[in-house]
């Protein structure tokens, strides 16, 4: 019966369907017009999971198929007193065959959650074809015709993650170095990875840094606080609060070699209370107060300027069932 459960398989099919509204400016001779944007995401997955010769190692596989639209509302033309109607814009319609490899050898324990011990490495290889932002051709038919072009490559990520318990003491040291490339030339930036937000540089917003290259490291020193809380309020119950302190150095760029690009720094505190719904459900609740110390700056297309990041603090606050994004 332990053979047949190593090899049991999770499958599942998925249905995603995200709508964002915004601002933008169009950009004319003598004026700027604004304009209200809706951005809309429907994603369909495929996904195929199962055990690999161990309980501690797992591959996962599958499909996804995405299509992007932007919804531009309608506008005033002041110059030639014509209004522009509302319009819809399908610009990216992508497709993706993936592979994801995972090994996880952290030890069972009470604090595996809160703070865990071990190492962990997942390795995630993707195929995309896709067909991306169009533009209007007139046809053989003489039609007007939106014309996508082919954006096609290979992507591959690697993410390693050790933890070590202190001797005398239940304290940790922990460290992860997280790296993806795209291979061949540079692609749009549309498709770029981005190091930075909640799941990587706390320091920084995630769409701060982005590049078809990109590398991280990170460093965590946890504590305990308070274990053994044992105390009740309402459906919940609390019973061990962890704090942390980590540093981060990471970097993203598009085309040519790691050497010689600048790093940039951050440094935060984590806090983390683990707690439990109607004596069953896992309610894990951390707080992060990341600094970034480099200032840098990027252009923002859609507000046509450059916006500075760096040298302020950012604030994460999350209820999930796991502390971890890995």
């Amino acid at each position: 019966m332990q053979g047949l459960k190593r090899w049991s398989a999770a499958d599942s099919l998925e249905l995603y369907n995200i709508t964002r509204k915004t601002g933008a400016f169009i950009p004319l001779p003598l004026d700027t017009i604004p304009v209200d944007i809706s951005y809309n995401l429907i994603e369909f997955d495929a996904v195929f999971r199962q055990k690999l010769f161990s309980e501690h190692l797992g591959i996962e596989y599958g499909y996804r198929h995405s299509r992007y639209t932007a919804d531009i509302g309608s506008f005033f033309l002041p110059e030639a007193l014509f209004l522009v109607p509302a319009t819809g814009i399908l610009y990216y319609k992508g497709n993706d065959l993936f592979l994801n490899l995972n090994a996880d050898f952290s030890a069972p324990s009470r604090t595996q959650e809160i703070n865990p011990v071990g190492r962990k490495v997942r390795a995630r290889y993707d195929y995309e074809f896709n067909d991306f932002d169009p533009t209007d051709q007139i046809n053989e038919r003489g039609e007007l015709a939106h014309v996508f072009k082919d954006v096609n490559f290979h992507r591959f990520e690697v993410i390693l993650s050790e933890s070590h318990a202190l001797p005398g003491w239940n304290h940790t040291i922990s460290a992860a170095l997280r790296a993806g490339t795209i291979f061949g030339p540079p692609v749009d930036d549309f498709f770029d990875f981005y190091p930075g937000g909640l799941t990587g540089m706390k320091g920084y917003p995630f769409y701060s840094l982005g590049g078809n290259e990109y590398g991280h490291a990170n460093l965590t020193y946890r504590f305990p606080l308070w274990e053994g809380i044992d105390v009740r309020f309402l459906q919940f119950y609390f019973d061990k609060l962890y704090a942390a302190v980590y540093a981060d150095a990471g970097t993203a760029w598009s085309g040519g070699p790691v050497s010689g690009r600048r790093f940039i720094r951050d440094a935060g505190l984590e806090l983390r209370l683990e707690s439990f719904s109607f004596y069953a459900y896992p309610t894990r609740v951390f707080f992060n107060a990341t600094y970034g110390f480099d200032t840098f700056s990027r252009y923002v297309a859609s507000r046509d300027q450059f916006v500075a990041y760096g040298g302020e603090w950012q604030y994460h606050f999350g209820v999930l069932f796991g502390f971890d994004f890995d």
